[in-house]
């Protein structure tokens, strides 16, 4: 099985669905993961944020964190953090490039995610491969975020899938925590939820599917 993990920022693709991967691996699954921009602005640190060493740094990070989920073929598009509305044009073809090739499964984030990028791409996959597993990595919150909000409501419509990764639990905290720049941003509650014994996803519904 071909598999596809879309990741709008290098760390995504670890949080969202780590275990998944590390579970594909082992099965012999030829696992890819797609991380779309290069997360500058993405850093606790405001001496780092928005400079090309943390891009860098970032890509690094990536690149350890999935080898020791076992994944081989990572492909960095580059687009700047942030930009991913206004890049979706270039970003469409190059992701459908890439589904070209094939794909059995494809992760993807909701278009309901709390974060710009993450909602942008969700948006950008139901179109592309409206039959992806979506995951939520960023809960909607403020006055801004009342549409997304509604949007998560309607999730209830959605099949809800749930994956046991107990067992592979302990590598995906391994592989988290070469992300160095970026744990200092994560709250407790926040890595608790994206770090439990399980890993969430949703299937847009069968009536959805048919317009």
């Amino acid at each position: 099985m071909k598999v596809l993990v879309i990741s709008p920022h290098p760390d995504d693709e670890t949080l969202c669905c780590g275990g998944s991967i590390l579970n594909h691996v082992r099965r012999g699954d030829k696992v890819t993961v797609v991380i779309v921009t290069d997360g500058r602005y993405g850093s606790p640190s405001p001496e780092l944020r928005g400079t090309e060493e943390l891009v860098e740094l970032r890509k690094k990070e990536a690149l350890m964190a999935t080898s020791k989920l076992g994944v081989e073929d990572v492909r960095f598009l580059n687009f700047e953090d942030s930009k991913v509305m206004i890049n979706q044009d270039k970003i469409i073809k190059k992701i459908a490039s890439v589904i070209g090739e094939g794909q059995d499964l494809i992760y993807s984030p909701l278009p309901m995610d709390g974060h710009q990028d993450h909602a942008s791409l969700g948006r950008i996959m139901t179109k592309l491969a409206p039959t992806s597993l979506f995951y939520l990595i960023w809960i909607p919150s403020g006055l801004k975020a009342h549409s997304r909000r509604v949007g998560l409501i309607k999730l209830r419509n959605w099949e809800r899938i749930e994956k046991d990764i107990e067992k592979f639990r302990e590598v995906k905290l391994r592989a988290l925590e070469e992300y160095k720049s970026q744990l200092g941003g994560f709250s407790g509650d926040f890595l608790r939820r994206l770090t439990a014994d399980h890993e969430r996803f949703y299937r847009r519904p069968l009536s959805a599917l048919r317009r």
